[in-house]
């Protein structure tokens, strides 16, 4: 016979696992219940090279990364973030236009420019995990979403606040 005691850790598990399965559905739906769907992306955006925010990379990487702080483009009805991340190595100058959607904790790349040349699109780009990129080159997507174009589940409301808390490291309410 299975004490009380016993019974609630075991009540709470199957709470939680309701909950996540429930969660982990809902992520694909919007309020009213009709299915997320992704608008349609403007063309990547103009960018300077001179006016990057950094992105904190580990000590050893020769790779310096930067967001395009008058890229960054939040639309909190589709809860995607679009922004250009640039990244300077020794010999190249290459940037990415990506996307981060903020409830699934997912990222995409919808264009690439390598140095000088135009824009190039990813026609073929899906959603993936930006918990999946563990590289010191990928997990930056990772820590713009945490350091500033995330509230939790939701965009943070606009660009200037993205670019604050960015800049502050996600410490602006307690400074």
């Amino acid at each position: 016979m299975m004490t009380q005691a016993r019974a609630r850790p075991l009540a709470w598990l199957a709470a939680s696992l309701l909950l996540l399965a429930t969660s982990a559905s809902a992520q694909h739906l919007r309020l009213g219940g009709e299915a997320w769907q992704e608008d349609t992306p403007p063309p990547p955006p103009d960018f300077k090279a001179s006016k990057l925010v950094d992105i904190e990379m580990p000590a050893a990487s020769a790779i310096r990364m930067g967001i395009a702080a008058d890229t960054i483009q939040p639309n909190t009805d589709t809860g995607i973030v679009r922004y250009v991340v640039v990244a300077r190595g020794p010999s190249a100058v290459n940037a990415t236009y990506e996307g981060i959607r903020c409830a699934t904790g997912e990222y995409r790349i919808y264009a690439r420019k390598v140095q000088d040349n135009p824009w190039s699109e990813e026609t073929d780009s899906a959603w993936q995990s930006i918990r999946v990129s563990e590289g010191a080159t990928t997990r930056y997507r990772w820590n713009l979403a945490r350091d500033g174009m995330c509230d939790g589940p939701s965009v943070r409301g606009s660009a200037a606040q993205i670019i604050r808390e960015l800049l502050s490291g996600n410490e602006s309410l307690y400074r």
